[in-house]
């Protein structure tokens, strides 16, 4: 009897090892993690509380008083052009984000198929170098090529595809081409370093089998490059949303976003309305980074490599 006891205490020992050893990490995680999180905590966090704070201040007149009251909740919930701007905002991340992913993934996928180094490097810096101009530089460079007289409009009239220049500045549509010249990068790079790390003997596995090269993108590469695409969507969603420059210059006060909204409200010392919209934005994007993740992964969870 005592030996039975003392093997099934020698059984436990190892399962016992393993929890503490596994303890001894989270605390240890934990304990690197505690001077970010402070420190995050009492930048961002302090300051969030605050301007949540002055959303339950009264703004008359002029001037802004402590008390702590809804008005300005109720005025920006309840007024049809905040919706109208909110709409505007969400409309804008969507298109910018849609169009980022169909026209970086196809950027990504030659970078990735590119067999020589020297190309791949050069056509990523030539990708990466809008990030290296200032956002106004290219914002002005955009209504210059957007212009009625500006080359865009010349090619397009020279090659016979219109009779009259496209209004292509100060409207929803220059915002979306400049914003998507911005961001395309977070949107090619994320996928790109998906593809990368692909196992090149599943390819090999789907051709041996007979798979046509369609086939293999769509039943391998494809499916295996989705967390790319929903990674790519979580940076470029959250950015459009918070854009400024590129809106205010691009869209010449016809098209208003609630990051403007803010700003002026900052300026006019209309705080409290100023920090509703910026929660408001704070909200929309905690919720469009959540729906991306469920939305990823039951795509992900739906896609088969192979039928």
């Amino acid at each position: 009897m005592a030996t039975f006891v003392e093997t099934e205490q020698e059984k436990q020992m190892p399962l016992r090892g393993t929890r503490t050893r596994a303890r001894r990490a989270a605390f240890f995680r934990a304990s690197m993690l505690s001077p970010a999180m402070l420190f995050m905590f009492l930048l961002y966090g302090y300051a969030l509380l605050t301007f949540l704070r002055y959303s339950f201040y009264r703004f008359e007149s002029g001037r802004l008083t402590a008390a702590w009251q809804l008005d300005a909740w109720r005025d920006y919930l309840s007024d049809p052009f905040y919706w109208d701007i909110l709409a505007t905002t969400l409309r804008l991340a969507v298109v910018v984000t849609v169009v980022c992913i169909a026209v970086g993934y196809p950027i990504a996928y030659f970078l990735y198929r590119l067999r020589s180094d020297n190309l791949k490097q050069w056509f990523a810096i030539l990708i990466f170098a809008p990030l290296l101009v200032s956002v106004v530089v290219r914002a002005y460079g955009w209504l210059i090529l957007l212009s009625s007289s500006g080359l865009v409009n010349y090619l397009l009239m020279g090659l016979g595809l219109i009779d009259e220049p496209l209004r292509l500045v100060f409207n929803f549509a220059g915002v979306v081409i400049a914003t998507v010249h911005v961001l395309l990068p977070f949107a090619a790079f994320p996928i790109l370093s998906v593809l990368v790390q692909l196992d090149p003997a599943l390819k090999d596995a789907a051709s041996d089998l007979g798979a046509s090269r369609w086939q293999i993108f769509r039943h391998v590469v494809f499916p295996l490059s989705i967390p790319g695409v929903a990674a790519a969507a979580q940076i470029v969603f959250p950015l459009v949303l918070s854009a400024f420059v590129t809106p205010s210059l691009l869209g010449g006060g016809r098209v208003t976003v609630l990051s403007q909204i803010i700003y002026r409200s900052t300026v006019d010392l209309n705080w409290p309305i100023g920090a509703v919209a910026g929660f408001v934005l704070i909200t929309l994007t905690m919720i469009g980074l959540l729906l991306f993740d469920r939305l990823t992964r039951r795509l992900f969870g739906n896609w088969q490599l192979v039928d």
